[in-house]
């Protein structure tokens, strides 16, 4: 069986992987000029299986208006009257009520559970060099845990994670390099099996392993067209070639300019995230922290500390350079010794999270007879882009 996969990243990458585990020959496209050289390159590095919760919740609601006035640092949205925006903000706006949190955090949740499963086998397979560390992931409060998030708490845990709400002295005791955060946490939730790895480095080398294999990566290619073929097959024509397939999966991010050639519309709306990436110091936490009222990460590999944060939605692009500067700025006033932030390793990164109103990812057959898409993963593409490349595989080999 022939397939086509467009897209090269976390998702694209993952996806030819389990393709050719099942035998099929598998070629990759993308107009980037190497492996997850965009939406991946430089994310927060963060697998975090067990905090996977849905974004849609009561408690946004709250904080709508003050983010719509743009007063929230963490999350900034330039209202757009775009039948797209309006739509996509309905659809979210319906899924903040408990019982569907609930719902879509439980799918997530299932989703991360056997991710980080298959996480397992694959950084066992692509060499030391891609090793995902068993970090652990704290999660730091400023107020102590009201019931609802005990509640949430324990959902997880009888799902099978471990989960643990700490106070103040044992958060130290497990990292006390948060002693010298700018105020302690009042609380904190822990969960020792989430991992932190670098995605753009694990992801070239599987490109690298699956090409020594014969998967055939096509990079610097815009795909003009997708049209049905006189023999009924899938026809992908680039400024350099035509190839009848199969099938096809799209894999592309954010961007669905393919997909909305192919007369496919899905509820996707592009989130701006942003990254810095410093040097490690003797007093930068081991354990992967996420300051939550901040909505700021700080993920330490490769002797690195990974700064990354925020949620912004249709901004300028005079803006987008001033808010990866407010990330640095807030990340070293809360947190001052967890890195050296006056000499960053590169250029902060700005990467776009395609988001679905319920956060769960749109994985599977489209209406488009052999097109199928593994699109909306939103900030989870690293934690969940193992499970679902996974079921889209077998979705085209069922088919």
């Amino acid at each position: 069986m022939r397939v086509a996969v467009v897209g090269a990243g976390i998702a694209g990458t993952l996806t030819s992987h389990y393709l050719f585990e099942h035998g099929c020959n598998v070629t990759v496209f993308d107009r980037a000029s190497a492996p997850a050289s965009n939406s991946s390159r430089a994310n927060g590095g963060q697998l975090s299986y067990s905090f996977c919760d849905a974004m849609a919740d009561p408690q946004i609601l709250r904080k709508l208006p003050s983010i719509m006035l743009r007063q929230d640092p963490a999350f900034q949205i330039r209202p757009s009257l775009r039948r797209e925006f309006l739509g996509w903000g309905m659809s979210f706006l319906q899924q903040c009520t408990t019982e569907r949190r609930d719902k879509n955090t439980n799918a997530l949740l299932s989703l991360s559970k056997r991710s980080a499963e298959l996480m397992q086998d694959l950084s066992r397979n692509f060499g030391d060099e891609n090793a995902i560390e068993r970090a652990g992931k704290l999660v730091l409060l400023n107020t102590n845990p009201d019931a609802e998030l005990q509640r949430r708490v324990s959902l997880k845990n009888r799902q099978g994670f471990d989960v643990q709400i700490l106070n103040t002295e044992a958060a130290l005791e497990l990292e006390p390099s948060i002693e010298q955060f700018r105020d302690l946490p009042a609380a904190a939730i822990y969960s020792p099996d989430d991992e932190v790895g670098n995605a753009h480095t694990f992801i070239g080398c599987m490109a690298r392993s699956l090409q020594a294999k014969g998967v055939v990566f096509c990079f610097d290619q815009e795909i003009l067209s997708i049209h049905k073929s006189s023999s009924g097959q899938q026809r992908v024509r680039t400024s350099d070639s035509e190839s009848d397939f199969d099938a096809i999966v799209v894999a592309t991010g954010n961007d669905l300019s393919l997909l909305s050639k192919l007369g496919l519309r899905l509820p996707i709306l592009p989130m701006s995230g942003y990254s810095w990436s410093f040097p490690a110091k003797d007093s930068s936490p081991s354990v992967s922290i996420t300051a939550l009222a901040q909505r700021i990460v700080f993920s330490r590999f490769d002797d690195i500390v990974r700064v990354a944060g925020f949620a912004d939605v249709n901004l300028k692009e005079s803006e987008i350079a001033r808010r990866a500067d407010l990330l640095k700025e807030i990340a070293s006033s809360i947190a001052p010794h967890a890195a050296n932030y006056d000499a960053a390793v590169e250029a902060p990164w700005h990467g776009i999270r395609a988001m679905t109103p319920n956060s769960t990812p749109i994985v599977g057959a489209t209406k488009q007879p052999s097109i199928y898409v593994n699109l909306g993963h939103g900030m989870l593409g690293w934690t969940l882009g193992a499970a679902t490349s996974e079921l889209v595989a077998k979705a085209v080999i069922q088919n």
